[in-house]
C-alpha cells in the first residue's frame, strides 16, 4: 500500500502521520480505520525526514495479519504442549502437569509479546514515510525569508 499522508508530529526516527480514507481503503484495512471514521493516525519510520506539517508518502507492508494471528495463537499453544509433555513425562502427579502447562502458556504469551516490541522498534510499526512530496508552509516562508536575505 502507498498512500499520502500528512506528518503531525516526529520524535527521532517515528513520526506520527496522518492518512485520509479514500474509497480502496474499505478494502485494504492495513491503516485499522474505526467505522465511520474519515482519518486515521499511524506511526510510521521517518527515512525521509520528514517534519511536522509536511505531506508524504508512506508505504506499508502487505497484510500479515493471518500470520500474525497464527503466532499469536499457536505459540502459546505449542509451549503449553510442551509443558504437558514435560509435565507427564517427568512427574505423575496432575498438578504438575496443570501447572508446567500454564507456565508454557505464559511463557508463550510473554514470547509473543517481547517479539512484537522487538519488531514494532526495528520495523518502523510496518509503515514508512519514504519521500516528502511537500513541505509545509512554514518552512516554504523560512526557506524563501533565507534566500531572500
Amino acid at each position: 500500500m502507498t498512500e499520502t499522508a500528512t506528518v503531525l508530529k516526529t520524535t527521532g526516527k517515528i513520526a506520527v502521520v496522518r492518512i485520509e480514507k479514500k474509497p480502496e481503503c474499505d478494502g485494504c484495512k492495513v491503516c485499522a480505520f474505526k467505522n465511520g471514521q474519515s482519518t486515521v493516525k499511524v506511526k510510521a519510520l521517518n527515512t525521509c525526514g520528514a517534519k511536522a506539517g509536511d505531506t508524504v508518502v508512506v508505504k506499508a507492508e502487505k497484510d500479515n495479519r493471518a500470520l500474525a494471528s497464527f503466532i499469536v495463537y499457536i505459540v502459546p499453544v505449542l509451549l503449553a504442549g510442551a509443558g504437558v509433555l514435560v509435565g507427564a513425562l517427568c512427574f505423575e502427579k496432575e498438578a504438575w502437569i496443570a501447572l508446567l502447562s500454564v507456565a508454557g502458556l505464559v511463557l508463550g504469551f510473554a514470547a509473543v509479546f517481547a517479539a512484537d516490541k522487538l519488531l514494532a522498534r526495528s520495523r518502523g510499526f510496518g509503515m514508512e514515510a519514504v519521500e516528502i512530496c511537500d513541505t509545509n508552509a512554514e518552512n516554504k516562508e523560512e526557506e524563501e525569508n533565507g534566500q531572500n536575505v
